[in-house]
């Protein structure tokens, strides 16, 4: 079994039923070990018919599965589409988003497998909710523990 962690982040529809569906749903595939409590973030991506987007909810879950790291990220891609998950743009609104953020500290930098995910370290949205479940993980890239990340951020004056 490997250790896992996973970003769930949404701003369009029911955005908490639609983590509960996904949990559910990846259940099948993981253990899940522990989930974060859950954060409200504004979000980052273009505007929307000219108005900002509507704000993020954005959770980190830690699992352990036996699925290999690109069928983990299959099945995770499978169910945002279940979700109705539109990959129309860039940092677009979304239904459910679902990032596999670290797989037993390998590392991946192919087209179809970043590993870990590249910009774990550029958002709060990411690094606060990781801190609640495992506030002792180090970047396997970077070498950098999650609380060393959040003080960086933060002293850049970087909002939630």
């Amino acid at each position: 079994m490997s250790n896992i962690l996973i970003a769930l982040g949404g701003n369009l529809g029911a955005v908490r039923d639609s983590f509960d569906t996904a949990c559910d749903m990846l259940s099948q595939t993981c253990h899940i070990i522990s989930k974060s409590k859950l954060y409200t973030t504004p979000a980052i991506g273009p505007l929307v018919d000219g108005k900002p987007q509507p704000d993020y909810l954005n959770a980190v879950m830690h699992v352990v599965s036996t699925l290999a790291p690109y069928d983990l990220l299959q099945e995770l891609h499978r169910i945002e589409a279940v979700h109705d998950r539109k990959r129309k743009e860039h940092w677009g609104s979304r239904t459910l988003d679902l990032d596999l953020l670290d797989y037993e500290n390998v590392i991946s930098d192919t087209p179809t497998l970043m590993l870990p995910h590249p910009h774990i370290q550029d958002r709060l949205f990411v690094l606060l909710p990781l801190a609640d479940i495992d506030p002792n993980w180090t970047h396997p890239k970077l070498g950098t523990n999650v609380q060393t990340m959040i003080e960086a951020l933060t002293q850049k004056g970087q909002p939630l």
